[in-house]
C-alpha cells in the first residue's frame, strides 16, 4: 500500500463520519495533514486537523491532541492513534456500523509497546459498545489470544528488551515487529573496568558474533565493566554485528546485523543513541573510597576490598546489588574485621543491619552478627546441590510470611473475612496472636522437622539401613523438642533450636490446642493410648524431606518418599496425608532447582505425575489428579485460560483441599507475589496452613528478594528462619557442613 492509497482510506472515513463536504468551511474544515504522513511499524499514519489551523495557523482552532488515523497494512484497517507515545491504538468506528471494543490483555496495555501495534494474539476478545460508547454486555472471546509471558510464568521482565524477548517467545509479535522494536533498546557487552575493552571471548571477528546481555544482572558473574549501547547504533556500523542475546534466565535470542541494518534503514532510532562504558555497582571507584574512610574511622590496619565476590555470587543466583547494599557490604565487612581486632570496640552496633550486619544464631541460640547477604547469595558459595540457596531460603521464609497472612482468618469463612476486613478480605498482614507478622505453630514445627532431617544419622552414613531407619527416630525426638518449647516436659533437650528464647512460646491456634498437643505427645512417645492423626497438618514436613535429597547421595535409599512416611508417619499415618505429602514434596524438588529458571506450578504440578511410577497408583493419586485438574489452569494453549478460585476448589479444610487451593492460589500469579498470598488466604477452610503452601512454592521460585519486601521486614524471625534453612543447605550440600566442620557441627546438630 502506497501513502496515498491510505490517505484515501482515511478521507473516506472522515467523510464518513463527517459528511460529503467534511472539507468544506461551512461543513466539519478538516483536511489530512499530507506533509506528515508517516511509515510505522503498524502501517501508515495520517494526521488530520482543522483547515484553519493547518493551513491558516489559527492555533485557536487546531484540534489537541493533534488526532491520527493508523492504516494497517496489509488488511487496511483503520484505527485511531493513541495521543501518547507507546499507548495503544483502538478500532475507529464508522457510523451506523456496530462497534466492537478491545480487550487488550494488561502486559501488552502496560507495557509501552504500543508504536508496534495491537498483534491479534494478545487481544483476549471483544466487548460491544453502543453510540455513547457504554458497554451493551455482549462479548467475544478471541480464539487465536495466547496468555502472555507473565501471566504463564517466564521471568517477569525488567527493562523494554527484557519485554519483547518475551513477547516474542510466545507469539505477540512478528519477526519483523520484534526487530523493529530492537531498534529502541540498549544492550550491555562485558568490558574491562578499567581499560573498557571487550575480550575475545565476547566478540568473534571470524563470525562477526557479539555476545550481549539485556542487563548488567544478566552479565556473566565474573565481570564487573560494560559497554552499555543501543542496538541502531550497532545496526548502522559498517559492518553490523550478528548479535546473541541473553535476555535472563530462558530467555535468548540470536539476531543477524544484516537484517538489523535492514530494518535501521526503513524504521530509524528517533530517540538520543547511547553509548558509554562504565562500572557495576560494586567496582564503583566511589566505593573504594568509602572504604577507605570506613577503616580510618574504625582504626582499621587497611581498608577491606570491593564487594567484587559477593557480587559474583549474588548474580550466580540471578541477582545484583544495588548501590546500597555494595555500600552496605563494605561497612559490613569492615565491622567484622573490627570485631576481631586485639582491642574491638565496646560492643556490636545496636542497628546490625543499617551496618551493614544480619543475625546469626550460635550452637547456644544467641545472636551473632554476621554479613548482611539481602538474601541474594550464601557466604560459602557452594556448588554441589540440586537445589539452589536463594530458592531453599525463599521457600522457609515464604511459608512463614503465607502462615503469618493467613493467621489472623484461619479457619473463617468467607463471609466472615469479608465482614471483618471488608470486601477485598485481607490486603496486610494482620494482627495473629499479639502482633502483625507472628510466626506461628506451623513454621516452629517446620523448623523442628528441618532440625531432624539434619541431626538423622543417614547422611554421614549412607549405606547403613540402621542410620536411614533412625529417621523416624529422630523425627520423633524433634516433635518432642518443639511440644517441649509449648509446655511439655522433656529432659535434657539439646541442640542449638530449642535454646532460642522466641521459640518458647505458645502461639495457639486451632492445631495447638491442648488436645491436639496432648494427642502429638502420645504420638511422639509412642504412648499406647495414642490415636493417630489426620488432616492437613502433615503437608508441612514436605519441605524437609524434600531436602534430603538435595545433594549427591545425601538421601535415603527410598528417595524423598521414604524421607516423608519417616517425617510424617509419626503423627499422620494414613495414606492420603502421606500420599499428598509425597507429591508436595516432589513438587518442591524441582521447584527448588539450583538452575536459572524454576518452571512455574502450573506446569510442574502436571510434570510430577507418572502413570510408570508404581508409587503414584491408587485411589489417593487418582484424586490428586483431579485436583491438580480442577484447581490448576493451562496456558499452553489459545484462548482464555480460566484462572481458579481458590474458594471454589473443594472445603479448604481436608489435605487435598488444602493442596488444591494452594496451587489456585498461585497458578498464573507466579509473578504477581503479593496478589497471589492474598488469594491463597482469602477463603474459608485452612488459610495459614494454604497460605504457608503457597508461601513456600512462591518463594522457592523468586527467592527472599522477590516476596513482598514489606511482610519480608514485619516478619518475626526472618534470620532465625533464613539460617536454619541454610544450615539445611549446606547440609545436604555436597560439600557438606559436617565434612567441613566435623565436631563443631556434630555439637551444632546433635545426633539422634
Amino acid at each position: 500500500m502506497e501513502s496515498a492509497e491510505a490517505v484515501a482510506k482515511v478521507e473516506e472515513w472522515l467523510r464518513a463520519v463527517h459528511g460529503p463536504d467534511f472539507s468544506a468551511p461551512d461543513g466539519a474544515g478538516l483536511r489530512v495533514d499530507h506533509d506528515k504522513v508517516l511509515r510505522i511499524p503498524e502501517g501508515w499514519l495520517v494526521p488530520y486537523n482543522t483547515i484553519a489551523y493547518l493551513d491558516e495557523g489559527h492555533a485557536e482552532k487546531e484540534i489537541f491532541p493533534p488526532p491520527s488515523v493508523i492504516v494497517r497494512e496489509p488488511d487496511g484497517e483503520l484505527r485511531q492513534a493513541h495521543p501518547q507515545p507507546g499507548g495503544l491504538s483502538v478500532p475507529v468506528a464508522f457510523p451506523g456500523q456496530e462497534n466492537w471494543r478491545e480487550v487488550v490483555d494488561p502486559e501488552y496495555a502496560k507495557s509501552g509497546l504500543g508504536h508496534l501495534g495491537v498483534p491479534l494474539q494478545a487481544v483476549a476478545g471483544w466487548v460491544k459498545v453502543g453510540p455513547e460508547g457504554q458497554q451493551t454486555g455482549e462479548e467475544r472471546e478471541n480464539p487465536e489470544y495466547r496468555a502472555g509471558p507473565i501471566r504463564r510464568g517466564y521471568p517477569k521482565p525488567q527493562n523494554k528488551l527484557e519485554t519483547l524477548l518475551s513477547f516474542a517467545s510466545v507469539g505477540w509479535l512478528t519477526r519483523e515487529l520484534f526487530l523493529i522494536g530492537l531498534l529502541r533498546c540498549e544492550v550491555y557487552v562485558p568490558a574491562d573496568a578499567e581499560t573498557g575493552k571487550t575480550s575475545r571471548f565476547y566478540f568473534n571477528a571470524d563470525r562477526g558474533e557479539l555476545k550481549v546481555f539485556s542487563s548488567t544482572r544478566n552479565l556473566p558473574s565474573r565481570e564487573h565493566g560494560y559497554w552499555q549501547v543501543d542496538i541502531a547504533t550497532l545496526a548502522g556500523y559498517e559492518a553490523p554485528p550478528n548479535l546473541v542475546i541473553n535476555g535472563g534466565p530462558a530467555t535468548f535470542e540470536d539476531v543477524g546485523g544484516a537484517e538489523l541494518a535492514e530494518i535501521a534503514q526503513r524504521f530509524p532510532r528517533r530517540e538520543p543513541s547511547v553509548d558509554v562504558t562504565d562500572r557495576c555497582p560494586e567496582a564503583q571507584e566511589d566505593l573504594a573510597r568509602i572504604a577507605e574512610d570506613t577503616a580510618t574511622r574504625m582504626g582499621l590496619p587497611e581498608p577491606v576490598a570491593l564487594p567484587l565476590g559477593a557480587a559474583e555470587k549474588a548474580r550466580k543466583r540471578g541477582f545484583e546489588l544495588t548501590v546500597e547494599e555494595c555500600q552496605k557490604t563494605v561497612l559490613g565487612q569492615s565491622w567484622l574485621r573490627r570485631l576481631k581486632l586485639p582491642e574491638p570496640p565496646p560492643g556490636r552496633p545496636n542497628d546490625l543491619r543499617a551496618n551493614g550486619l544480619a543475625p546469626s544464631y550460635d550452637d547456644e541460640g544467641q545472636i551473632v552478627p554476621r554479613l548482611d547477604t539481602f538474601g541474594k547469595y550464601f557466604e560459602r558459595d557452594t556448588s554441589g546441590s540440586k537445589f539452589g540457596w536463594q530458592r531453599v531460603t525463599g521457600a522457609y521464609v515464604g511459608f512463614a510470611i503465607g502462615e503469618a497472612l493467613g493467621a489472623a482468618v484461619d479457619r473463617m469463612r468467607l463471609d466472615e473475612i469479608h465482614a471483618a476486613y471488608g470486601p477485598d478480605g485481607v490486603t496486610d498482614l494482620q494482627v495473629a496472636y499479639d502482633l502483625p507478622g507472628r510466626i506461628g505453630p506451623l513454621t516452629q514445627r517446620l523448623l523442628f522437622a528441618t532440625e531432624a532431617v539434619i541431626r538423622s544419622p543417614h547422611r554421614e552414613q549412607p549405606e547403613s539401613r540402621e542410620a536411614e531407619q533412625a529417621l523416624g527416630t529422630v523425627a520423633r525426638n524433634a516433635l518432642l523438642r518443639w511440644l517441649y518449647t509449648q509446655g511439655a516436659p522433656l529432659e535434657n533437650p539439646d541442640g542449638w533450636l530449642v535454646k532460642v528464647p522466641e521459640l518458647k512460646v505458645r502461639r495457639e491456634a486451632d492445631g495447638t490446642s491442648d488436645a491436639a498437643l496432648n494427642a502429638m505427645y502420645a504420638l511422639a512417645t509412642v504412648a499406647p493410648n495414642a490415636v493417630p492423626m489426620s488432616g492437613p497438618e502433615a503437608l508441612v514436613s514436605a519441605l524437609p524431606a524434600a531436602m534430603t535429597g538435595a545433594g549427591h547421595g545425601s538421601g535415603l535409599s527410598g528417595g524423598s518418599r521414604q524421607a516423608v512416611r519417616s517425617l510424617v508417619g509419626i503423627t499422620h499415618p494414613n495414606e492420603v496425608d502421606l500420599e499428598a505429602s509425597t507429591y508436595l514434596t516432589w513438587l518442591f524438588e524441582p521447584a527448588l532447582t539450583s538452575e536459572a529458571f524454576s518452571y512455574p506450578i502450573w506446569n510442574l504440578t502436571r510434570e510430577i505425575f507418572s502413570d510408570a511410577n508404581p508409587d503414584q497408583r491408587g485411589p489417593v493419586w487418582a484424586e490428586l489428579k483431579k485436583v491438580v485438574a480442577d484447581a490448576v489452569p493451562f496456558f499452553g494453549k489459545h484462548g482464555l485460560p480460566d484462572l481458579r478460585i481458590p474458594e471454589l476448589v473443594g472445603d479448604g479444610k481436608t489435605t487435598l483441599s488444602v493442596l488444591g487451593r494452594a496451587f489456585a492460589a498461585l497458578s498464573g500469579f507466579e509473578n504477581y507475589p503479593e496478589q497471589a498470598l492474598l488469594r491463597s488466604v482469602n477463603h474459608g477452610g485452612r488459610s495459614a496452613l494454604t497460605g504457608a503452601i503457597a508461601g513456600a512454592l512462591l518463594g522457592a521460585r523468586t527467592g527472599i528478594p522477590g516476596l513482598p519486601q514489606k511482610w519480608v521486614e514485619q516478619l518475626e524471625l526472618r534470620y532465625l528462619i533464613e539460617n536454619i534453612a541454610t544450615d539445611a543447605f549446606w547440609h545436604f550440600d555436597r560439600h557438606s557442613a559436617f565434612g567441613v566442620l566435623g565436631d563443631q557441627w556434630a555439637k551444632r546438630y546433635p545426633r539422634w
